[in-house]
């Protein structure tokens, strides 16, 4: 679930070929090595968990749930549990941060210093190879921190509904980890102050902040390059990107990266302009003041075994809640210099008669790229291969108007044998009718507000401002978006979202996981968020 959340469209066929298909699974094989490839563990992945492990129906990509459980994964279960996950809780935060991460940052800097303009066609597929195997290993190391983290946060969420203590000295209110898993220094909280900083130093240039305001956010970067004091913000701007641009709105690297698609970005720094009096870092202050308050009340609230549990709980999802946007920010890191590598071989290719846009190339397997490089060599254009990512690109556009179900058959439930597994679902299981809609609790508060309803990037600029964000899912170049929403409802996600973490961080109500939210709540309707209760209510 977690890493098929980041690719809420049906898949490109080169990603699915090398990302999918080569890079993940290769990252199944590096978890065996990890643990100094324990016997215990090939024996469970190799019998028992059926390969390939992620799949796609209708273009569109699952993780298999299934298990053959049979009573022998028992013993074996144990056995793992007792000679590997020691290992494991001892390695997973050195491997992450002291080995994927630095080779990760290696490959994409050996690739940046190619020059893709003179490269081989055999040299750019390598590194499109490379690029995508590397961030799919990179993503299965930082699956352990995530995986912590979750773990963490829904043992202190389970002992709040089970241990609730002295409910009138928490004013009656239901309390979930999200109140405990605030205030927490991310990359998110970093990139929105330094568009804060831009956006101050704007303040000083009356001529220049009146053209922002009045600008539409679509064409402000067009208005900076022909307005006498715009370059320096767009210098600022080229800092910002260079340092978040590779932001990603779909895993899928056939889609642009933020620094490609920055309209999130322009329309949070047109807000900032508006409202100079905004402080990132005071909305911080206030989420760890309140967060320690409520921490006090809780702790006063438990008899002393109680109090006991719930500091031990509450230090372990606290030390683990902050590695889970530092992780997920890296994701995704290798695509802007990918795409370079992919788009000039698409560029050769149509310069050669086989494509007819450069970006044809993400609608071709490996294979397929291989032999229209060596029929360019030949001076002999494929157009049938042309003509074959046509085909795929309007078939993936015709997809795209589905809604796949979260899981196939739509009404399975994930299990162990007998043990249910629902934490790791991506929506609730609730009514799909009624006024009020059910979903997962990931970001405390209660607001009312109308909808914008935000089906993908292209409507980006239907945003109102002080509006509930209502989306499919969201990834991290939605995030800028996030700073003007007062509010988040998504059809997918749960507590370990991205959403769910920005949402907290930024101090708004936010429900995720709730079955089609997109096609039963309008845009401009007005809806009440329960970001304690996981309910939303439609007026």
């Amino acid at each position: 679930r977690q890493v098929t959340e980041h690719m809420p469209d049906p898949l490109s066929p080169l990603f699915e070929d090398l990302y999918l298909r080569v890079g993940l699974e290769e990252s199944l094989d590096a978890f065996v090595e990890l643990l100094d490839n324990s016997a215990s563990l090939a024996e469970f992945m190799g019998e028992f968990i059926t390969r390939p492990f992620f799949v796609t129906v209708n273009g569109y990509a699952y993780s298999r749930a299934g298990i053959d459980f049979r009573w022998k994964i028992i013993p074996l279960t144990l056995r793992i549990m007792v000679e590997s996950m020691p290992e494991l809780f001892r390695r997973w935060l050195p491997y992450w941060r002291d080995e994927a991460l630095p080779r990760y940052q290696a490959a994409i800097a050996r690739w940046q210093a190619n020059d893709s303009a003179t490269a081989s066609d055999a040299s750019l597929l390598d590194g499109i190879q490379e690029l995508a195997v590397a961030d799919a290993r990179y993503w299965f190391a930082a699956s352990m921190p995530l995986g912590m983290a979750k773990m963490t946060d829904d043992l202190l969420n389970r002992f709040l509904i089970f241990v609730p203590g002295d409910r009138s000295a928490t004013g009656g209110r239901r309390l979930t980890s999200a109140l405990f898993l605030r205030g927490f220094p991310s990359p998110a909280l970093a990139a929105e102050a330094e568009l804060e900083a831009i956006a101050q130093r704007v303040q000083d240039n009356s001529a220049l902040r009146t053209m922002i305001i009045a600008t539409p956010a679509r064409r402000l970067l067009a208005a900076l390059a022909t307005h006498p004091d715009g370059q320096t913000v767009l210098d600022d701007l080229q800092r910002y990107f260079d340092r978040y641009g590779h932001q990603i709105y779909n895993l899928d690297f056939v889609e642009p990266t933020l620094a490609d698609a920055p309209l999130p970005v322009l329309i949070s720094l047109k807000s900032l302009v508006e409202n100079p009096e905004y402080d990132v870092y005071a909305r911080q202050a206030a989420l760890i003041q309140a967060r320690q308050a409520q921490e006090a009340v809780t702790i006063q609230s438990l008899d002393p075994l109680r109090r006991w549990l719930f500091r031990r709980i509450l230090s372990l999802a606290q030390r683990y809640a902050p590695y889970r946007e530092e992780a997920l920010f890296y994701v995704g890191a290798a695509w802007p210099t990918l795409r370079r590598l992919a788009l000039e071989l698409g560029q050769r290719l149509v310069d050669a008669g086989t494509l007819a846009a450069p970006d044809d190339v993400f609608f071709l397997v490996r294979s397929e790229l291989e032999q229209a490089s060596t029929a360019r060599a030949d001076d002999a254009p494929r157009p049938e291969l042309g003509e074959l990512a046509h085909a795929r690109r309007n078939l993936r556009d015709a997809r795209k108007r589905l809604m796949p179900p979260t899981s196939v058959p739509p009404d399975y439930r994930y299990r162990l044998g007998p043990l249910s597994l629902a934490l790791f679902e991506p929506q609730a299981w609730g009514k799909a009718d009624g006024s009020v809609m059910q979903g997962f609790a990931v970001s405390p508060g209660r607001v009312t507000a109308r909808a914008s309803v935000i089906q993908s990037p292209a409507d980006f600029d239907k945003m109102g401002p002080g509006a509930i964000l209502v989306c499919h899912t969201t990834t991290p170049a939605w995030t800028p978006l996030l700073a003007q929403a007062r509010g988040l409802v998504t059809n997918i996600g749960g507590v370990l979202a991205h959403g769910s973490i920005v949402a907290r961080e930024y101090g708004i109500p936010a429900v995720m996981g709730v079955s089609n939210a997109t096609q039963r709540i309008a845009h401009g309707q007005q809806i009440t968020v329960d970001g304690d209760a996981g309910t939303v209510i439609l007026s």
